[in-house]
């Protein structure tokens, strides 16, 4: 709804799209299919391919997606912050915690899987200030009163990079959401393409490079406009990736 996935997945490559219409039987967490169904249907896709063949599948859970204020008959808020009364808060961390726990369910399966599997998991933004507002403001802040530096913080999400076998393994990496892919390409060991490899020659000058900031190997935090001229070669190879490179 809203983005044309059903036009826009097959042009990204993907053979096979599942809606929420086609999952028959899902369960849901409010008005959205849950993670630990989407978990299901990963093991299912698993299972139901031929030994030995590759899958990717690529999922797209709205589980934890906002509002946070309505109240449903299948969901109920567990947790709460001792000090704060607040319903988008409390319902946002009981909706973690049920992704904290489909996310133990997919690993522990693969754990036990006997192909090599990696799994991925990150998320595209932080819940709104309706929810920060309150932890904000248990700590003497507000979402006007943020530093440069404090508000970055509101941009950044985590993410894991697990494998059920040894892979170069390290923690705390700074990074950002367009290195991903060629970062999960060089743990698996599958060759890059030329664009991928361009993608991890610039992660070592620049290991982040977002909207919000963009940080250099020296430390230099600072913004995409201050480095423009030297950005250049990026934007012209990303538009090339995304548009052009088919009509040689």
């Amino acid at each position: 709804d809203g983005w044309d996935r059903d036009k826009v997945y097959p042009l990204l490559g993907f053979s096979e799209s599942i809606f929420k219409d086609q999952y028959w039987g899902a369960g849901y967490v409010r008005k959205y299919v849950s993670d630990n169904s989407c978990v299901d249907k990963i093991i299912e896709l698993y299972e139901k391919k031929e030994e030995g063949t590759p899958l990717f599948v690529f999922n797209v859970t709205m589980q934890n997606h906002g509002g946070y204020s309505d109240t449903y008959d299948n969901f109920t808020p567990d947790i709460t912050v001792e000090g704060v009364e607040s319903t988008p808060l409390s319902q946002y961390l009981s909706l973690v915690r049920l992704s904290d726990q489909a996310l133990e369910k997919l690993i522990s399966y693969f754990e036990e899987a006997d192909e090599k599997t990696i799994v991925v998991f990150f998320g595209d933004h932080q819940p709104n200030d309706t929810v920060a507002a309150p932890i904000l403001n248990l700590n003497g802040m507000t979402t006007k009163t943020l530093t440069e530096d404090q508000l970055k913080l509101r941009y950044e999400v985590p993410y894991v990079i697990w494998a059920n076998y040894d892979i170069d393994g390290e923690s705390g990496k700074d990074t950002s959401a367009n290195y991903l892919a060629a970062d999960v390409l060089h743990y698996a060991g599958i060759s890059e393409n030329a664009y991928g490899s361009y993608l991890l020659g610039l992660q070592q000058d620049y290991p982040v490079i977002s909207a919000m900031r963009v940080l250099t190997k020296d430390g230099l935090d600072t913004n995409a406009s201050s480095l423009k001229q030297e950005l250049k070669d990026y934007q012209s190879l990303q538009y090339y990736q995304l548009f052009d490179w088919k009509k040689e």
